[in-house]
């Protein structure tokens, strides 16, 4: 349950993207926002961010539709555990400015374990314009409001699909 860490780090970048296109005096506002957590915050947020999948995996959990689990373990894959969350592991999420005129003005780049790793959710690349991290990695996560996962009346069809898809089956849970 990332979300709400995910927002929070969203909201900071706008904080601080108003900051500096107001002028406000250095000292004014926040240049970084540092957060500290352990490895069951670093591996949950790193797989909301889409980092260790291919764009056909993001792309399926975007949908809301699970992986296929493979015939036998894999010999190679991204998805470790050990790297994902060593001792010391850590996900920065950088806000860049650009002053050039002809490209976006704000750039994101997440770094994990201080190397930069490509977003899927940004076709793949380094360094995301802000509107497309807002728009495929942020956005698509904020339809579930967090208070409403954990205060969801199970007796209501609306809310019954969404907790079908998290529980995977269609019947009811006692929570």
């Amino acid at each position: 349950m990332g979300v709400p860490l995910l927002e929070d780090v969203l909201h900071s970048m706008e904080e601080a993207i108003k900051a500096r296109e107001e002028n406000l005096p250095p000292g004014s506002y926040e240049k970084a926002r540092l957060r500290f957590a352990h490895a069951e915050t670093i591996v949950p947020f790193s797989c909301l961010l889409g980092l260790f999948l291919d764009g056909s995996e993001y792309e399926k959990i975007q949908k809301e539709k699970p992986l296929e689990l493979p015939p036998q373990p894999p010999k190679t894959r991204d998805f470790r555990g050990s790297t994902m969350a060593p001792f010391g592991g850590n996900n920065m999420l950088v806000l860049y400015s650009c002053p050039a005129a002809s490209s976006p003005k704000y750039f994101v780049q997440v770094l994990h374990n201080e190397h930069p790793i490509a977003l899927p959710g940004c076709d793949g690349k380094d360094f995301c314009p802000l509107e497309d991290f807002k728009a495929k990695v942020v956005t698509p996560h904020l339809k579930h409001a967090f208070d409403n996962l954990c205060n969801a009346n199970l007796d209501d069809p609306e809310q019954e699909s969404l907790w079908s898809w998290l529980l995977g089956s269609s019947q009811k849970a006692e929570l």
